[in-house]
């Protein structure tokens, strides 16, 4: 059975584009990508949550799955 995770991405230009909440360290999607694959989980894709009035999406979700044993 497969297990899924999803991390929250918010757009903060002073940040320098998607990056995670001020809490987990403002760590931008590759950080996020590289440090879950070193812990197993593959990397599937991304859900846009929020978009903007002119289609510009301030939040998605980055989608992770590994096998459970």
């Amino acid at each position: 059975m497969k297990r899924y995770v999803f991390i929250r991405m918010e757009y903060k230009f002073l940040k320098g584009g998607y990056v995670t909440s001020k809490e987990d360290g403002y760590r931008g999607h590759r950080t996020v990508i590289a440090e879950m694959a070193s812990q197993g989980w593959r990397f599937v894709g991304q859900i846009p949550i929020e978009m903007t009035s002119y289609g510009k999406v301030t939040f998605y979700d980055l989608v992770f799955e590994r096998e459970e044993l």
